[in-house]
């Protein structure tokens, strides 16, 4: 079954417009990407995957971290878990390369993977508009018609302006989330960067954040910066 609620395009940029410049998002803990209004910050960390006997097995990070001996902490990145498999300091690994037997696919890159959106979704149920990278096209299951369009200017990044859909009979984006997302009051902002391979959510509702982490089906960091 796809995600529930789908994104199709909004006409106008209004609702984007608090986000200008649309700067990449950097909530690292020495990051500043939107701290001034959200302290808190929730970090969603996208799975692996290993193939077995035809059936696909989410692999975690942590557990990645363990099998090849490196430790995480807030802010590891998954090229470091990885690198940390390959020591040569000359020969550094593709950072998406596989380890054989541990993982043998690498985390979804630039949105929440399919089988996390609904259950992320329950959790900020309250979402209503988004920005899609302009160059995600064919890897969209269903184009963004009509949409309003904003610039970052200093990357160049261009994205289209959409809202949510909770009709099930409505053609839609499902199956990829927004690079960015918030509900209408804008308490909290939701960020995937195009070539990360975690999403962002950063709040100053701490409590909120923290039934998230709570959430066994998730594997997550949540700090305050």
């Amino acid at each position: 079954m796809p995600p529930r609620l789908g994104w199709i395009g909004d006409s106008l940029p209004d609702s984007a417009t608090w986000l200008a410049p649309y700067p990449y998002p950097d909530a690292g803990p020495t990051g500043h990407w939107l701290a001034d209004r959200y302290p808190h910050v929730l970090r969603i960390l996208h799975p692996a995957y290993i193939h077995d006997d035809g059936e696909s097995r989410a692999v975690t990070w942590s557990q990645i971290a363990t099998a090849v001996g490196t430790e995480m902490i807030v802010g590891t990145q998954f090229s470091e878990i990885v690198r940390a498999r390959f020591p040569d300091p000359v020969k550094h690994p593709d950072p998406c390369a596989t380890i054989e037997g541990i993982f043998d696919t690498e985390p979804e890159m630039g949105s929440l993977p399919p089988e996390l959106i609904d259950v992320v979704y329950d959790h900020f149920d309250d979402v209503q508009s988004g920005l899609f990278w302009d160059g995600w096209g064919k890897f969209l299951d269903e184009p963004i018609r009509g949409c309003a369009r904003v610039s970052e200017g200093l990357q160049g990044w261009n994205y289209q302006v959409v809202t949510t859909t909770r009709s099930p009979a409505q053609r839609a984006t499902r199956t990829r989330t927004p690079n960015f997302w918030w509900p209408a009051d804008q308490t909290w902002c939701g960020a995937t960067g195009i070539d990360e391979m975690d999403t962002l959510v950063v709040s100053a509702d701490l409590a909120r954040l923290k039934s998230v982490h709570a959430n066994p089906g998730l594997e997550t960091q949540l700090y305050s910066r």
